[in-house]
């Protein structure tokens, strides 16, 4: 009697179009570094999209804007700036940028090869500590993307608060120190 044969691949997997496939345990584990960045940054809208301007996600206030609209913007956004630092010299690999609002401050970073982070936080949060915790995040995502879907649950997916913490407290003593 022959055995069965078992698919590899489990039969629910998000193939955004474009480049990436995400399978269900990366989904989730994404979903869950956005959910802490959203409480502990704390974020008031979150969006990630696919480097082709695709909706991956969407966290926060809904009613921000249309985030298929949002999406192709930030892609084409990411892509001027990648531009633009590769064309001065200043490319890295995870770009980030910064725009200072009225009562907002939006923060568009790659996350990885395949997908950009966008989030607005309010006015009132320390730009330097959502800086800290939104390229966290995005090492975050893009190391999810890059596991294996079976590899994923072994991943620590939560953002270290602590670890923050002791950084924010050591650079304001070595400032103090100069």
């Amino acid at each position: 009697m022959e055995e069965p044969k078992v698919d590899p691949q489990p039969k629910h997997t998000i193939d955004l179009p474009g480049r990436i496939t995400v399978f269900p345990s990366q989904d989730r584990a994404m979903d869950q570094v956005l959910e802490n960045l959203l409480a502990q940054c704390p974020a008031e809208y979150i969006l990630v999209a696919e480097v082709s301007g695709q909706v991956f996600s969407v966290k926060g206030k809904r009613d921000l804007a249309n985030p298929v609209v949002l999406a192709s913007l930030v892609a084409g956004d990411m892509a001027a700036s990648e531009e633009i630092a590769r064309v001065t010299g200043q490319y890295q690999r995870f770009q980030f940028s910064l725009r200072e609002g009225i009562a907002s401050n939006t923060f568009i970073v790659a996350a990885g090869d395949h997908l950009i982070l966008f989030v607005q936080v309010a006015k009132d949060v320390p730009l330097g500590w959502a800086r800290m915790l939104l390229i966290e995040a995005s090492h975050r995502l893009e190391e999810i993307m890059s596991s294996a879907p079976d590899e994923v649950e072994d991943l620590e997916l939560n953002l270290h608060q602590e670890d923050l913490e002791n950084w924010a407290d050591n650079a304001l003593s070595l400032l103090w120190k100069k």
